[in-house]
């Protein structure tokens, strides 16, 4: 049967939208699913007693988590299907988009040369289309986004619960290695706390597979079926590489050709001279471009993930010993829900490096949009910012504002 996975109204097959919220349809075998836990509610995942409120069980001790986190149903499935139809869809629209943008802009500056009967029917029909692509396609677009959302906070939730769970493991273990509890204790703390961690894990692989049906542009792994569209076609590789093996042998005679006629030639020709070393100055320009390339790769880092809303891209730019790392994650996804980046480019006015340490005074023009009401505001921004090497990358160790 054909269902609509928000409405959950059933339609005749060959239907493509739901005729109540204009969502796409999916089919599924079976369309029953189960209610939800309620979110939010805080549930034992072992012993499956409902808390208001605490971090652990009182009758067994294991972490709590919320009910919506570990509650599996059909629906898993059928969200992925929906997410991936999505993700094509988008991808779809998109190419499409850039198609007629391209060929209204062409159409435009051939205006001149052809008549009103063939330019107007043609460019109205590409307007039209254009209007009525965009809103379905900024509908699926807000669609995915929430789904990124939400996968990136119930990664986030998963690898916070993961860490006491294992801290705990550890120090039974010491325990046990020191005598403190018995080999049976130990037995079964371990196995109740793998089962935990086990979970957890498979929660952590299930979302990150569900991110990976997004497209590229929105962190997931998915690729535009423009660049798809950009590859050669079979016959086009098959002669392609014909060509690659017949200049590879004849470049191989022709070489062979050269090699005997070196061979006849007199030993009496002067050799050519070997250029000399690289000056010690010049290897030291090398060393230094190299270290400005990495530090711009930083910055491109901190760029990419504010566009694309990646918090793990996003947080990998800074150091180990940066202060209020946790304070600079909660800004930083307050702040992608709330506005969107439009434009975002960076300018290195200072750079000094010495050692494992680097000072850089930095300018960002930020250009954005705030969700809801759609005010675009455009601002400039100028820091100090330290850097330290860390295996042999740039992180960023201190920001300090400049008024």
């Amino acid at each position: 049967m054909v269902i609509c996975p928000q409405c959950n109204l059933e339609h005749d097959e060959g239907e493509e939208f739901c005729r109540k919220c204009g969502k796409f349809l999916l089919a599924v075998e079976d369309p029953a699913m189960e209610d939800n836990i309620t979110k939010g509610k805080l549930i034992c995942p072992k012993c499956k007693l409902p808390y208001e409120k605490g971090k652990y069980c009182r009758k067994c001790g294991s972490l709590l988590m919320q009910g919506a986190l570990i509650q599996e149903t059909d629906v898993q499935p059928l969200e992925k299907k929906l997410i991936k139809k999505w993700s094509k869809e988008w991808l779809r629209m998109s190419r499409e988009e850039r198609e007629l943008k391209a060929c209204m802009t062409k159409l435009e500056a051939q205006r001149e040369k052809i008549s009103d009967d063939v330019f107007h029917p043609m460019f109205n029909r590409y307007k039209y289309r254009l209007e009525s692509l965009l809103p379905l396609h900024q509908e699926i677009e807000t669609e995915l986004k929430s789904v990124r959302k939400r996968g990136t906070e119930e990664i986030d939730f998963l690898k916070k619960e993961l860490k006491p769970l294992q801290k705990r493991l550890e120090e039974f273990k010491s325990l046990y290695n020191t005598g403190a509890i018995t080999k049976d204790d130990f037995i079964r703390e371990k196995k109740e706390m793998g089962k935990e961690i086990k979970s957890r894990e498979k929660g952590l692989k299930k979302r990150r597979q569900t991110l990976s049906l997004l497209p590229s542009e929105m962190g997931g792994r998915m690729v535009s079926p423009g660049i798809g569209g950009n590859l050669p076609r079979p016959f086009t590789l098959v002669t392609l590489s014909i060509m690659i093996i017949l200049t590879g042998v004849g470049g191989y005679f022709l070489l062979q050709g050269h090699s005997h006629q070196a061979s006849s030639l007199s030993l009496k020709e002067t050799s050519i001279p070997l250029p000399p070393p690289p000056s010690p100055h010049l290897t030291q320009l090398s060393v230094e471009a190299q270290e400005a390339e990495k530090i711009k790769s930083l910055f491109e880092n901190i760029r990419k993930a504010n566009l694309q809303k990646n918090i793990d891209l996003f947080m990998s730019c800074f150091s180990r010993d940066f202060k209020g790392k946790d304070g600079k994650r909660v800004d930083a996804l307050k702040m992608w829900e709330n506005f969107n980046y439009l434009d975002l480019t960076y300018e290195l006015k200072k750079k000094s490096i010495s050692g494992d340490t680097s000072h850089i005074r930095l300018e960002w023009l930020v250009k954005t949009s705030q969700r809801g009401s759609g005010k675009i505001q455009e601002g400039k921004t100028l820091l100090d910012v330290t850097l330290k090497r860390e295996d042999n990358l740039w992180k960023i160790k201190e920001i300090k504002p400049i008024s």
